[in-house]
């Protein structure tokens, strides 16, 4: 199995790990990212609230960033690889959690199954669950901030690698 198959695997499957423990935690910490017809009438995060999203929404931010990276970083250093070739390999383990969060997550999970973990209290049935389209769209916003973030990263590494 090849080694990026590997990084895409690992790094799948710690973000979702994380995620569905925030979800299943509270799925208020994630309302943000849910669709606006669902947020109508429902009060904001309380402080309380906020401060535990954090406790999880860290790990998750750091994860997302960091694994891509230091792959690109041992891609650099230890493997030799050039810009393109790195920009590559962390372009695609980028996507590939963005076709995850789009077919598992978004549409599986969260419009044809919509198990309770994921229901804020006060919208249980909500057409807004079944938005299928909300969720495409947040699938091309984050293929474009993918595709900018994973030539930042790569053009980052090569420039440190010249440095040293």
């Amino acid at each position: 199995m090849s080694s990026l198959l590997i990084n895409v695997i690992i790094y799948n499957a710690v973000v979702l790990i994380v995620l569905f423990l925030m979800l299943i935690k509270n799925p208020r910490y994630m309302m943000q990212d849910y669709p606006k017809e669902i947020l109508k009438g429902i009060p904001q995060k309380t402080k309380k609230e906020k401060h535990e999203a954090m406790i999880f929404g860290v790990p998750f931010i750091i994860i997302i960033i960091l694994f891509p990276l230091a792959v690109g970083i041992y891609g650099k250093f230890i493997l030799d690889y050039g810009l393109i070739e790195n920009w590559l390999r962390i372009l695609v383990i980028m996507f590939s959690f963005n076709v995850v969060d789009l077919l598992i997550v978004d549409w599986l999970i969260f419009c044809l199954i919509t198990p309770k973990f994921i229901v804020l209290p006060g919208t249980e049935g909500h057409a807004g669950y079944k938005n299928y389209m909300f969720h495409l769209y947040a699938f091309f916003k984050g293929t474009v901030m993918i595709s900018i973030v994973s030539i930042i990263f790569a053009l980052i590494i090569e420039g440190t690698a010249l440095i040293f």
